[in-house]
């Protein structure tokens, strides 16, 4: 899995869920499958208070 599959599945959970427990449970998995590199952006969506106005905030700034 690359960041890029791991961000695209946050954004489709964030679009059909649209619920914090859902978005920290699909980072958690992502997470799990990303090299440990890369998994840096999957904690800060874990530790978040409100992950689905990061997930939110990160797709609207998307290059």
């Amino acid at each position: 899995m690359t960041l890029l599959d791991a961000t695209i599945a946050l954004l489709l959970t964030a679009q059909i869920h649209c619920s914090d427990k859902a978005i920290k449970a699909t980072a958690k998995r992502c997470a799990q499958r990303l090299p440990r590199s890369k998994r840096d952006l999957m904690f800060s969506i874990i530790d978040s208070a409100e992950p689905l106005k990061l997930v939110r905030y990160i797709a609207e700034n998307l290059d």
